[in-house]
């Protein structure tokens, strides 16, 4: 059972970043691409306000906008490899991570882009900062990755002796093999990293040393958000939703409504007060309206079901972005989504 759980979360990552091999994007160069255009699979998001933020996806794309999306200005870090996950604390320290590896850094609001050496070769599937000079960045087999220097160098984390796996699976995996996928920081000393079999790792010590929590699936979490370092929330296979109000000293199964006969993937969840979404495969989308306390299936048009939704990028107030596959963006207000082009 957990094996093949295993299996579906490779295939998400094969899906990930292979996608970049039959993609068909913008040409090369300074090209400015109305919303109705995009094309490329999105993967990561990041937005300072609701007019400026950044995506990225296939191909190496990497595009900015300054009207809440209905342009985009396709910027590019000269590499054709995918990038999958974004970071921005402010708009001139922004972070893009993706395949083999690689992490591109931007320090002039994205108009010129330079590699950072990681020293590793795996695929980067998640970053996140806490401060200019602080961050994590994680990917398969066990690859956890952190700066104190904004990414000058980059250091590898040992993954800590306790985590633990399910017994069938333990016979086959080594505990420093797991995919881990998720980031998050509630502040500068307190993280949360998430992956396969219901791992969940937490550091109080800004990412220098990680321990394992308790988690009641085992199966492979995709992504985390810490509001602070008490309350947070957890997605993954099966649509799971999982929350802890305890800094996860202990994490609970949330009750959520999903498409009928389905056992559909969330990727993604976002909470900041009242409002917040989780997102996945198949047109799956969940949203709150009490911070977090119940959630709700979100009423999705019947062209957007076979679209699957990877990133939120979420700002105080409630307003923020959701991108996804063939050039989807969504802008979200409160408990409403609209979609920024009509046709997929």
């Amino acid at each position: 059972m957990s094996i093949g759980q295993r299996t579906r979360g490779l295939v998400f990552v094969c899906t990930l970043l292979a996608s970049a091999a039959t993609a068909r994007g913008q040409p090369a160069g300074y090209v400015v691409v109305p919303a109705s255009k995009l094309k490329e699979n999105l993967f990561g998001s990041c937005f300072l306000s609701d007019k400026e933020g950044w995506v990225v996806g296939d191909l190496g794309r990497i595009f900015h906008t300054t009207d809440g999306g209905q342009t985009w200005e396709q910027e590019g870090a000269g590499t054709k490899r995918p990038f999958v996950a974004l970071a921005c604390l402010d708009r001139n320290h922004i972070w893009a991570a993706g395949q083999a590896g690689q992490i591109a850094f931007s320090r002039d609001a994205g108009r010129t882009w330079a590699m950072q050496k990681t020293g590793v070769e795996r695929h980067l599937l998640n970053i996140a900062f806490a401060n200019p000079q602080r961050g994590l960045a994680v990917g398969d087999y066990g690859t956890l990755l952190r700066t104190d220097d904004g990414g000058n160098t980059w250091t590898k984390v040992r993954l800590p002796d306790d985590t633990r796996l399910p017994e069938d699976v333990a016979e086959v995996v080594q505990p420093g093999d797991v995919l881990l996928y998720g980031i998050s920081f509630a502040d500068p000393e307190h993280v949360w990293v998430v992956g396969e079999f219901g791992v969940i790792l937490a550091s109080a010590d800004g990412g220098v040393t990680f321990h394992a929590q308790n988690s009641p699936v085992e199966t492979t979490l995709f992504g985390v958000d810490f509001k602070d370092p008490q309350n947070g929330w957890a997605v993954g296979l099966e649509s799971v939703l999982l929350r802890t109000t305890d800094g996860g000293i202990s994490w609970a199964k949330q009750d959520i409504e999903a498409p009928k006969g389905f056992f559909l993937s969330l990727y993604s969840v976002k909470v900041r007060g009242d409002y917040g979404w989780a997102v996945g495969n198949s047109g799956l989308m969940l949203k709150t309206t009490d911070g977090g306390n119940s959630w709700q299936l979100a009423d999705v048009p019947v062209q957007m079901r076979s679209l699957w939704f990877r990133d939120i990028s979420l700002l105080p107030g409630g307003h923020g972005f959701i991108v996804g596959s063939s050039g989807a963006v969504l802008a979200v207000a409160g408990e409403q989504f609209t979609p920024l082009k009509k046709r997929f």
